[in-house]
């Protein structure tokens, strides 16, 4: 920073109280974090249009992450008090502390989340809250549906969120425009139930594989569901359903389902009996309306398959809770087509595939990666059936993307 704009600064921040400083290094912080993942995403898009909103970045010219990271957090700051002026921060420290005159504290959870705002229910009763800026900066990782959380009544009679209880579990992935940040997709589950079907969209071993993968290092348990199995004929259903033969081995639990003809749906709704549940999986596997079948007084809004892909389309644009008097409550989330893992390292994937573990310890190498090395007791295990293909390349898949990634 130039001596003259330090002056200029200090000067500034020489008004300001220490309330204000703190919210004004907050905002600064925020954008820094904002322009390295912008860096980060042009250096990928490469010579392909890169389109976004103006950014600080942009304003600053700064091109490569290690010349971002050479500013200081006073360079930021000084950005902010030019961008946005002194007054803007004096205005919004004076609104945060009539917020905190507060009446009427209470607890809750959060069923439904918004940009600014979420639902919560606290003693049967929903309440719109707004969601203070300390939060709604990293509002994708600090808040989700199935979070516990502290809520008052401004004087305006505004219900505004205080605070987030320490989570007991989450599924959380990378977020897909911003893999720098953690989405948190449902916080405080027990069961994390991945539904697949067997057609129309086909079953993805891979993708089953990385909601069980982010579920257990989450704290959740997985258990698969493979929807719609009225499409496939009875005599020959051992052959199709051969591609769950690898998870009934490490003995999971797996529920065989239709959502049309109501096939599964007593054995499933036994399995989630007085749990909090989260629905996952691909678009178009029926997770909404095996909702639907469980939950029928909700009548959640369900979709199609596209006639032609046989992919599914987007019908829950954003995660919800259900409840039921049956002591089930179910998150039901958006489908999606890939699904990233958040914040796992090249060399601790193989831990997340019990069936290497047994093998692995007479490994030639202790760090063997069981992809290219020579005395590698896994592949051995491979080549004599012991540990399936289809889990195998499963997991080279994975590790492949975790390390063009960097590691997430």
């Amino acid at each position: 920073m130039k001596k003259s704009k330090r002056k200029y600064f200090q000067q500034q921040l020489s008004k300001l109280t220490a309330g204000q400083k703190r919210l004004l290094y907050k905002r600064a912080a925020n954008i820094r974090k904002a322009a390295q993942v912008n860096a980060k995403n042009k250096r990928r898009a490469g010579r392909k249009e890169f389109k976004s909103m103006r950014s600080y970045d942009d304003t600053l010219n700064f091109q490569k992450p290690d010349r971002l990271d050479a500013v200081t957090i006073d360079d930021w700051a000084l950005k902010v008090i030019e961008e946005e002026g002194i007054n803007s921060l004096i205005e919004a420290d004076s609104q945060l502390t009539d917020q905190h005159e507060y009446t009427d504290s209470r607890k809750g959870i959060v069923v439904f989340v918004e940009a600014g705002g979420c639902e919560v229910q606290s003693e049967r009763e929903n309440f719109f809250c707004l969601i203070g800026p300390e939060i709604s900066m990293n509002q994708k990782s600090e808040i989700a549906v199935g979070d516990c959380v502290e809520f008052a009544f401004a004087r305006d009679g505004t219900a505004v969120v205080q605070s987030v209880m320490p989570r007991k579990s989450r599924l959380s992935r990378p977020d897909p425009l911003k893999p720098g940040i953690e989405r948190v997709i449902a916080a405080n589950v027990d069961v994390a139930v991945v539904v697949a079907s067997i057609k129309r969209p086909e079953i993805r071993p891979s993708l089953i594989d990385r909601y069980i993968i982010a579920s257990e290092r989450g704290g959740v348990k997985p258990v698969i569901c493979v929807n719609k199995i009225d499409l496939i004929d009875k005599k020959g259903r051992g052959g199709e359903l051969s591609v769950l033969e690898p998870y009934r081995q490490l003995g999971m639990e797996i529920v065989e389902t239709s959502a049309d003809e109501r096939v599964g749906i007593d054995e499933l709704k036994s399995l989630l009996a007085d749990k909090m549940c989260v629905f996952v999986g691909h678009s178009g596997t029926g997770k909404t309306s095996l909702l639907n079948c469980i939950l029928p007084d909700i009548k959640a809004r369900v979709g199609s398959v596209h006639d032609t892909t046989g992919l599914g389309r987007h019908t829950t644009t954003n995660s919800c809770l259900y409840t039921a008097e049956c002591g089930i409550s179910v998150i039901d989330t958006p489908g999606i087509r890939e699904f990233g893992i958040w914040k796992i390292e090249p060399e601790d994937l193989k831990w997340f595939f019990e069936e290497f573990n047994e093998y692995a310890e007479q490994c030639r190498f202790s760090n063997c990666s069981h992809t290219h090395e020579p005395g590698c007791r896994v592949k051995e295990a491979l080549e004599e059936g012991r540990i399936t293909r289809q889990r195998y390349e499963s997991y080279l898949r994975i590790l492949e993307s975790i390390q063009e990634e960097g590691g997430y």
